[in-house]
Parts: structure tokens; sequence; C-alpha cells
């Protein structure tokens, strides 16, 4: 285990750069597109405006990670996982550089852009995905899984300090909203180097082919793994839940903006607040795994997660709604990581790419919805994201039962 965990290490820091991608940039679009300082939108503009155009920018870097997530997935099976995740990395780095220039021009379609290049680069957790199921087997293999979860899960609290606190300049003189695109830079910079001479290519020679995938290739081999691996159950449970959580997760800062009147900064230090008990979940996974099948371990998770967002339907409070916030956050993670394993344990070493690709594309799709749908639902009533985050997690009971 210390050997496989060295060989991985790189990835876990591939992995964290690709969360914090997507998490640091939430409490920036709270300063840029609202009325602050750093604004980009001119003050007549209405906040139906501002929570749509919210919605959009979070929304077009799970869109493009849609498209991108099974090409680079099958590209890593056939050409190699070091080749593809520097590839992946390089798009990162570009898409926390672009914004730069964008928020100093005030130019709305660079930000966009950045948006872009960075859903290219997050395709890139598949990837590490199938170079875990490449090293691991069994429980180990749930283990390993948990370990590339907690690395997205710190990014979950890292993310809305970093995006909250480096765009403060009460804080600093000097920051705005490009220093935490500045310090992300850094960290991407640095993060393609230790790949690249530290990474050691996981997958075998056999392993690896030469011909270019098609759309035919991802229709048709889509329709294979479903039919051949009966993952079809396994991807519809991952679909609703990340569904429920994306949709909460993506309103709740606009929510907490105009419900409870909270600065970014208060917006993110209760992410952050998210983000470390999703990281406590996922530390407390290899003790649960001594209990409970994994199986049974996803159905308990998806029940509790289910009662925590029913409690937050009828939370009056900040303090109740984090309670109830508490336990949806905690054993999303949990849920996530046995589904992954279990996708996983059905299909061969060969499709390990395709399978983790696939799965991500899966997760994509929910997260683009309610990216470009929760500041639209948010507007409509305030509550109205909890309630339909509430029906899709009831929608997955209707398959967990027959896993």
């Amino acid at each position: 285990m210390p050997r496989s965990f060295q060989r991985l290490f790189p990835l876990l820091l591939l992995i964290f750069i690709d969360s914090f991608s997507y998490f640091v940039i939430i409490p920036i679009l709270l300063e840029i597109y609202f009325n602050h300082p750093d604004s980009v939108l001119p003050a007549s503009s209405s906040e139906f405006a501002r929570n749509v155009l919210t919605g959009l920018t979070i929304s077009l870097s799970t869109f493009t990670g849609l498209i991108a997530s099974p090409l680079i997935g099958n590209a890593s099976d056939k050409h190699g996982r070091k080749k593809t995740l520097l590839a992946c990395l390089a798009c990162t780095t570009l898409g926390f550089l672009i914004p730069i220039f964008g928020l100093r021009e005030k130019s709305i379609a660079l930000i966009l852009l950045g948006r872009v290049l960075s859903g290219i680069g997050s395709a890139s957790q598949p990837v590490a995905q199938a170079a875990v199921a490449d090293l691991c087997e069994g429980k180990e293999k749930a283990l390993f899984l948990s370990l590339i979860a907690l690395a997205m899960t710190i990014a979950l609290v890292l993310g809305p300090l970093v995006g909250g606190y480096l765009s403060d300049p009460q804080l600093v003189s000097w920051f705005s909203a490009t220093t935490p695109y500045i310090f992300s830079t850094i960290i991407s910079v640095i993060a393609f180097f230790l790949i690249m001479f530290s990474f050691s290519e996981t997958a075998t020679e056999s392993q690896l082919r030469s011909q270019m995938l098609s759309l035919s290739d991802i229709r048709q081999g889509l329709l294979s793994s479903l039919k051949n691996y009966h993952i079809n159950k396994l991807l519809a449970i991952v679909f609703f839940l990340e569904l429920g959580w994306s949709l909460y997760y993506q309103s709740v800062s606009l929510f907490f903006t105009q419900h409870f009147h909270q600065t970014p900064q208060q917006v993110s230090i209760f992410n952050t607040y998210l983000g470390i008990l999703m990281c406590l979940g996922l530390l407390l996974y290899p003790l649960i795994m001594r209990f409970f099948s994994i199986k049974k371990c996803l159905c308990y998770s998806l029940g509790i997660i289910t009662f925590g967002f029913i409690g937050i339907c009828f939370a009056p409070s900040i303090l109740w709604h984090a309670g109830f916030a508490s336990l949806i956050t905690l054993f999303t993670g949990i849920a996530y990581v046995n589904l992954v394993t279990l996708i996983s344990n059905q299909v061969p070493r060969e499709h390990q790419g395709w399978a983790m690709g696939f799965t991500s594309t899966v997760l994509f799709i929910a997260w683009m919805m309610t990216g470009i749908a929760s500041g639209i639902i948010l507007s409509l009533a305030s509550f109205l994201p909890f309630y339909l985050a509430t029906a899709f997690l009831i929608l997955t009971w209707r398959w967990k039962k027959s896993i």
C-alpha cells in the first residue's frame, strides 16, 4: 500500500486542483457579478440577470467537462494516463490564467473562456480513477478511491476560502478578484511539473491502442457498457444523487446571500464548513467499511441524505439549515465513493477508462443542468431548489434495493 500511495500522490494533487478550479470560482462570482468594486456588470443589471449569468458561468465548465470526459477517458486507455493528465492540467492552468486578463479588461467572454478550459481540464478526474483501478483491487480500490474523493473534498474546503478571502481588499490592500486566479495558476504549474517528473505510467502496453475515438465510438461504447456490465441502475443513482447535491450546493451561496443577507466571505465560511464535513465523512469511510458492505453503506447513506434534504426544506434559520446540511454533506461523499467502486467492480480492467469516463459524464450532466437552472429556480422561489433536491434523492430509492 505505501508504494501504491507514493505512485498515486501526484494524482491526488491533480484531482485537488481540478476540483479547486470549480469551487474557488463561486465566491469570486459573487464579487464580479454583483454590486461590488470588482463587478464586471453595469450597476443597472437586474438581480435575475445576475443570477442567470452566475449559473451560466458555473455550469459552463461542467458542460465542457461533459463533452471532454469520455474522450479523455478513452484517450487515456489508448495513449497512456500520463500524457492525458499533462494535457488536462495544461488546460486547467490556462483556465486560471485567461480570466485574470478578463477581469482586468472587464471581459465576460474571457472569464467564460477560462471556465471552458477549466472544464476540459477537470475531465482528468476519471483518468485518475482509472489509474487507481490499474493498481488496486477489492477493498484497497475502495480505499484509494476514497482518497481521491478526499482530495476533491479538500478542494471544497480550501476553494471557498481562497476565493472568498484572497479577493478581499479589506484583508490585504492589494487583494482583488484576480488574486485567487494568480494563486491557482502557480499551484497548477507546480502540479504540472510534479506529474511530469514524479508520476509513472500505470496503463500496460496491452491496454494502449492507437486509433482515436469517434463520436460513434462514444455512443456505442456507452450502450455496450450499459448492456454488458449492468451498470445502468448504478449510473441512474449517480445521476439523481448528483442532481440533488449539485442543485443544493450551487444554490446555497445565492440563497444565503439573498435570503439571509450574508456577505461573500460569510458564504465562503459556510461552504468551507461543508467541505470539512465531507472530508470528515471520507476520513471515516475506511472505518465504516469494516462494519458494512459497500452496498449496505450506499443504501444507508442515501437514506440519511434524503432525511437531510427534507429537514432543510423546513429549516427556519441558518442554525437549523446547517444542522441538516451536515447530514447531507457527510454522507454524499461516502455514497459517491460506494457508487464509483461498485461501477468499477462491474467492468473489466481494460475498460476502466471507459467506465470512469462515463460515470463522470453522468456527474457532469447533473452539475451542468443544475448549474444552468439554479439561478432561475432560486429567482422563482427561494426554497424551490431544496424541494427539487429532495425529490431527486427520493427517486434514487427506485433503484437502490435492486443493485
